[in-house]
């Protein structure tokens, strides 16, 4: 068992991986913004979790829930398509505060769509990763380069388009690049993926890209 802190453990891949973590049999600490509000979320389950409240960025906040932890998941995410240097200013915010706590794994939600060159995406997704995601995808590029930059034990996981079909359990793994032909994950699939490479060294500092 591993004691695991979940930044963004509010949003609907957040809940995901906290139930993936908590099924693994590891100790989960949620960080939200409003733990009121997850709770209800969550219903009956909630008491089987430890909740703090917190903002990414405010660094007493990720310094504080850091405390005690063996392993770092970001499920962080803007409400809508600009991230504002939500995901930069979390991951410089995760590095030192992992520095100071001499916790040394974390796992981060990034895309696909952070390589613009990726041979196996469409023509038209790499339009529209150029244009429309530019902004969401260049802040998430800034949160690997703060990683990268690091000595901590990172992984960039980087989904395809996340969907909640049933869980499938037949998804590609690519190293750096999109699956062939793969333009969806299941978000179950990816959660469960996540937990597993907090727990693991296989993916240490590199960069897994999921679809099915």
């Amino acid at each position: 068992m591993s004691k695991i802190v979940v930044f963004g453990a509010n949003g609907a891949t957040g809940r995901a991986i906290v139930e993936q973590a908590r099924h693994a049999g590891h100790s989960v600490r949620c960080v939200v913004r409003d733990p009121g509000a997850f709770r209800l979320a969550l219903g009956g389950t909630a008491s089987e979790l430890e909740i703090v409240r917190g903002d990414v960025r405010e660094y007493d906040d990720v310094h504080a829930a850091i405390s005690g932890q063996e392993a770092v998941v970001s499920a962080i995410g803007p409400s809508g398509h600009r991230a504002n240097g939500l995901y930069s200013a979390g991951a410089r915010h995760f590095v030192a505060a992992m520095t100071a706590h001499g916790v040394d794994r974390i796992v981060v939600l990034s895309s696909s769509g952070v390589r613009h060159d990726d041979p196996h995406h469409p023509l038209w997704y790499r339009a529209v990763a150029r244009t429309v995601m530019r902004e969401l995808y260049g802040d998430m590029q800034a949160m690997e380069t703060v990683l990268e930059r690091s000595t901590v034990r990172w992984t960039a996981v980087r989904p395809a388009r996340i969907v909640d079909t049933p869980l499938a359990g037949d998804h590609r793994v690519g190293d750096a690049e999109n699956p062939e032909g793969g333009t969806t994950i299941n978000r179950d699939d990816l959660a469960r993926f996540v937990v597993r490479a907090a727990t693991e060294d296989r993916w240490s500092r590199r960069w897994p890209t999921l679809a099915h």
